[in-house]
């Protein structure tokens, strides 16, 4: 029978599935070949492929023997194929075999049934996600995913994952069929009757990480964390209020009453970009105000204006003049090869809005989200910033931009979860969807599945469950049973950020990152501007001291307005201390107002990336420098500001004695100091997997600067994500280490767990782990000491 027009479209929208995509890819890898370990291959590596995970293996069971043996991998060392082989009753992946259920760890290489096979290189990898596979009922393999990233396997994934199972089933039961069926017919039905199986179960079902559109059907993509926590809503699409399109070309009035419409609409628009400034800055003073006094200027722009009225005189309504204008000089900059003037084409874009909606007399909208809405848009424009500031918004959605942009400075201040760089996001997604916003994973989640909901419906549950067991802590200090005390400081870079360091009970600021605000500027900040923002920073911690840390600028994050060069690895390049050494009166600037600072309360001042002995020096010097110059205008500032540097590099680990002796303190960035350790770029996918705060050399490195801070009679912090990992932070409250910092949503956590763990203990494990010369054997040990104290609950919030 002929297949109906609507069949074929019903087929062509199966095929556009992964899903189904992934499936025909398997069916036509096993029908082309007739090499049962080339098909199993060529599946590992489809999989892997469209599943965007690492690892993708195969491992036959042998039930005579119960034996299970790899036989196809991607990702893992393709020596160890047919090599590797282990009992049923060892490794997780015998849990599969003897459970025949789905088994998924968050890290692997901690579990009690984990079992190191050098040879494939499989310690890169945390997570494991493994489904048996089975013909009639009994196992004859298992298929397995692993990544190197921390994660839970959705139930999406798993249900796709054990759909996949389903062929693959029929290829392993082919081998057999080979030695003991007499025709090849019978493999050829019941591999095609589990393949029709499989499809018939899948229908409907879709999942795509990649996609540029859909159909209602649901859809993840991915982006970069802006702003922490769940958010969960209907969208809302940022489109403008108004549009050019349809409107009268040809002018109906006179030239006069034209241009005193374009007059009116400016003096109202005028007057909206003054209250707009007045709330934004009020709520967050790191964003720029002068961006809100430039869309001012080119507003009253007398080039602008003539544009504008010389259209007008040459016949256009003043509403096409307008579109003229905008359209010219949005040209012109975007054609400047410069990125302040391509701001700008956005700017007058914006302006060019705000005045057609009065020109139409459509007021500005005071949106109310009366249910819970997620904003979704390529960028938020300074005219819509407002928005995010409503009571029903859940969070926010952007397809350009990052965390520095100033729609996720903005969420990041009121707390509202925030993925940014979601490649597609304003095209893919529409009006009404229902949308998950997962802020500390970068994800998306357009019209998810019940499953997915449920999952997130019970992270959330459990946030706030925990949240209030651990809401007990916040007025206790954070000292072990045997009376040890840490310092539990936070990370900050924006004035909100406040707010959440004194909700979690932080004891200090351990970091303040002062190049947020840098950031979001069009020109570095002077000196007055920084000591209003310092001091807010200051008197609102009342009495707490406040580290500020001198600017870091570089590698991923220069500011537009800096000329920075062009560098083949920027990591390592003109960054940090490097670029205020060299802008020696930009550092000054900012000297003087920390110094500033200092006389309305408690301040330490924290030089970044020290590499050596002359750096701390000739910055000392620059700060002498900032004092005399201070002393001679008569301003006041602490004499005895306290003065640290960063360990950022190898050199500074290794120079550690002599750099201590130069400052009052130190503080570890680990998260640098890792990259460094390891050579690896942690945002390179090839390689980011050997990113591993918990390697041996990381642990020595950090062993070596607490012994010199030690002998110098110094203290040594620590502020990279190492100090919120509760498996990392055991191991550094055993190190030695006096102060912990961290994002002010983990001291809980951390509190938590020094008070539940003997000083004692956390210097034995301390101790025994500097003996350990593999990732795996430390992780072993401080997961067995966690599991020990009952202390697991923890690692699971954290992850």
């Amino acid at each position: 029978m002929a297949e109906s027009a609507s069949q074929r479209a019903e087929r062509e929208v199966g095929r556009r599935r992964p899903g189904f995509r992934l499936l025909e890819e398997i069916g036509t890898i096993v029908t082309e070949s007739s090499d049962f370990g080339a098909s199993l291959q060529g599946i590992v590596r489809s999989v892997a492929r469209h599943m965007s995970m690492e690892v993708c293996s195969i491992y036959v069971y042998d039930p005579a023997r119960r034996l299970l043996t790899l036989m196809a991998t991607a990702g893992l060392d393709p020596s160890s194929v047919g090599r590797i082989t282990m009992s049923v009753d060892e490794g997780l992946t015998g849990i599969v075999v003897e459970k025949l259920q789905p088994v998924m760890a968050i890290d692997a290489l901690t579990h009690p049934r984990y079992k190191y096979f050098p040879e494939t290189g499989e310690e890169r990898y945390h997570s494991f996600l493994g489904v048996p596979v089975v013909d009639r009922g009994q196992p004859v393999g298992v298929l397995i995913l692993q990544t190197s990233r921390r994660r839970r396997f959705t139930t999406s994934e798993v249900r796709l994952l054990r759909a996949i199972a389903v062929p693959i089933s029929s290829i392993l039961a082919q081998t057999q069929l080979q030695a003991n069926l007499a025709t090849k017919e019978e493999e050829r039905l019941t591999y095609q009757r589990r393949m029709d199986d499989a499809i018939r179960r899948l229908e409907g079902y879709r999942s795509t990480p990649e996609a540029h559109s859909h159909d209602g059907g649901q859809v993840r993509l991915l982006g970069v964390p802006a702003a922490p926590g769940y958010g969960i809503g209907r969208a809302h699409l940022i489109k403008p209020d108004v549009s050019f399109s349809g409107l009268p070309r040809q002018r109906t009035g006179s030239v006069k009453s034209e241009l005193a419409r374009i007059e009116a609409a400016k003096k109202r628009s005028a007057r909206e970009l003054d209250r707009t400034k007045e709330r934004i800055v009020a709520t967050v003073p790191e964003i720029d105000a002068t961006m809100f006094d430039a869309q001012r200027m080119m507003l009253e722009d007398p080039s602008f204006e003539a544009r504008i009225e010389a259209a007008i005189r040459e016949g256009l309504s003043a509403e096409a003049a307008l579109e003229e204008a905008v359209e010219g000089l949005s040209r012109h900059f975007t054609e400047l090869d410069d990125a302040y003037f391509k701001d700008r084409a956005a700017d007058i874009k914006d302006i060019g809005q705000r005045l057609l909606r009065h020109l139409l007399g459509v007021r500005e909208k005071t949106r109310q989200f009366v249910s819970s809405v997620v904003l979704v848009g390529a960028d938020i424009a300074l005219s819509d910033l407002s928005l995010v500031e409503q009571e029903g918004l859940r969070g926010v959605v952007l397809a350009r931009g990052g965390g520095t942009s100033h729609a996720s400075i903005l969420a990041r201040s009121l707390e509202i979860p925030t993925v940014a760089g979601a490649e597609h996001a304003d095209t893919v997604i529409r009006e009404g969807d229902h949308i998950i916003v997962d802020g500390n994973a970068g994800l998306v989640y357009v019209n998810p599945t019940p499953e997915i909901v449920k999952e997130y419906d019970r992270l959330t549950k459990e946030y706030r469950a925990f949240n209030r067991d651990l809401e007990t802590l916040r007025l206790l200090p954070a000292e072990t049973p045997d009376g040890h005390h840490v310092a539990l400081c936070a990370n900050i870079g924006l004035l909100g950020d406040l707010h959440l360091a004194n909700l979690h009970g932080a004891e200090a600021i351990g970091l303040y990152r002062t190049e947020i605000a840098f950031l979001s500027h069009r020109d570095f900040l002077a000196e007055e501007e920084q000591v209003e923002l310092y001091h807010r920073i200051v008197t609102r911690m009342e009495g707490k001291p406040v580290t500020i840390r001198t600017l870091d600028v570089g590698a991923d994050k220069y500011p537009r307005y800096l000329n920075a060069p062009q560098e083949d690895n920027p990591f390592l390049g003109w960054r940090s201390i490097r670029v205020s050494l060299e802008l020696t009166e930009v550092f000054k600037a900012q000297l003087r107002a920390i110094l500033r600072v200092s006389a309305a309360g408690p301040v330490r001042l924290m030089f970044p990336m020290i590499s050596g002995v002359e750096e701390i020096r000739r910055a000392k010097e620059l700060l002498a420098e900032a004092r005399d110059e201070l002393t001679m205008a008569g301003q006041p500032f602490d004499p005895n500001l306290p003065v640290g540097i960063m360990i950022e590099v190898p050199s500074a680990v290794q120079l550690a004695d002599q750099l201590v002796k130069e400052v009052d303190f130190v503080s570890i960035g680990t998260n640098d100091l890792i990259q460094y350790v390891l050579a690896v770029d942690r945002n390179n996918r090839k390689v980011g997997s050997m990113y591993e705060p918990l390697h041996p050399a990381v642990i020595q490195a950090l062993a070596v600067v607490v012994r010199a801070a030690r002998r110098a009679g110094k203290q040594v912090a620590i502020c990279g994500e190492m100090a919120s990992d509760p498996m990392c932070a055991l191991l550094l409250v055993g190190l030695g280490l006096d102060n912990l910092s961290m994002s002010s949503f983990f001291i809980p956590i951390i509190k938590r767990l020094i008070r539940a763990v003997p000083y004692g203990v956390a210097q034995d494990l301390a101790k025994q782990v500097l003996t350990f010369s593999t990732v795996a054997e430390i992780k072993s040990h401080v997961f067995t000491v966690m599991r020990d104290l009952n202390l697991i609950d923890l690692i699971e919030m954290y992850h």
